[in-house]
């Protein structure tokens, strides 16, 4: 009789790692991916949903030519947001790392400030988003920040929340100004957004073995030289985890009006071919941004065998 032969204690944790994922995977072959390959057969034609079915002519790379060539205000809203998306971006990982270095700190309430920094992950639901848009202190200081020539400005309160005029008596060049002022109006969204990566940033800093910060200290190395020698390096997996989802994170932000803007095209204005190839065009530049970011990044990483 021939022997069943037993799995070693590494394929059934692959096994079990597989069975795990088993959903993730299902989903993927039999709902995301139809759904994909469908929405680039639309970006190739003129989609029109009648009462019954839905009618597809093909024209070839014309929904392609006219986002580039015929739409204006599709190249506006994406160089706008491309904009955006780079400063935000690098916003979020200083910030994050900023945070994470203060948060890995000994004092009294870490436990709650580390909560704090990571609820706005937690609740990051509709209801909430909803609840903040209907936050009348909120909308309040907004209104008032963006008044001008009435009677608050004449009162002094809208010189109290005015960014710019601040800016401009510190002499800053216009450059600076304009984009220390965007920074600072998006800290809001900047904090909201930061919640996973300032986890992350903290996890690979705990991961740091002490004994070699103590070894460091024996040879007369100044903090400055402990974050460069060693730290640093030895957070840069993890810096390439955050760039990459930091990216994914912002383009898919409403913030930047893309998705709205090919969302209105397809509903609003019926041409859901058209709204699937700008959808594809930012799909790929996101991807693209995100190649050329992991190829730049993975050539610095440090990884400890």
């Amino acid at each position: 009789m021939k022997k069943h032969k037993r799995l070693t204690l590494v394929k059934k944790r692959g096994l079990s790692g597989y069975l795990f994922i088993l959903p993730v995977i299902i989903g993927l072959i039999f709902i995301f991916l139809p759904a994909v390959i469908e929405s680039l057969i639309y970006s190739f034609n003129d989609v029109v949903i009648e009462f019954n079915h839905i009618a597809k002519t093909y024209v070839g790379f014309q929904n392609y030519y006219d986002a580039f060539m015929s739409d204006a205000s599709f190249r506006v809203v994406l160089l706008t947001a491309a904009k955006g998306i780079f400063v935000d971006s690098a916003v979020v990982i200083l910030f994050s790392f900023f945070m994470a270095n203060v948060l890995n700190q000994k004092f009294k309430g870490r436990g709650f400030a580390r909560t704090i920094f990571f609820l706005p992950v937690v609740l990051a639901v509709g209801i909430v988003a909803d609840m903040e848009n209907a936050n009348s202190l909120y909308n309040a200081m907004d209104i008032v920040s963006e008044t001008s020539g009435t009677g608050f400005d004449q009162m002094g309160i809208g010189a109290m929340f005015s960014t710019v005029s601040l800016m401009s008596k510190l002499g800053l060049p216009g450059s600076v100004s304009k984009l220390m002022i965007g920074v600072i109006n998006n800290m809001y969204n900047v904090v909201n957004s930061s919640g996973v990566q300032i986890l992350i940033f903290l996890s690979a800093l705990q991961s740091i073995n002490p004994s070699v910060f103590e070894a460091a200290k024996v040879e007369g190395a100044t903090k400055w030289e402990e974050f460069w020698k060693i730290t640093f390096p030895m957070i840069t997996p993890s810096l390439l985890v955050c760039v990459v989802y930091t990216i994914i994170d912002t383009f898919t932000n409403p913030v930047y009006q893309v998705m709205d803007y090919i969302q209105k095209q397809a509903f609003s204005s019926g041409k859901m071919g058209y709204a699937a190839s700008l959808s594809w065009i930012y799909f790929l530049i996101v991807i693209v941004v995100l190649g050329l970011t992991a190829g730049i990044i993975s050539k610095k990483v440090t990884y400890l065998e």
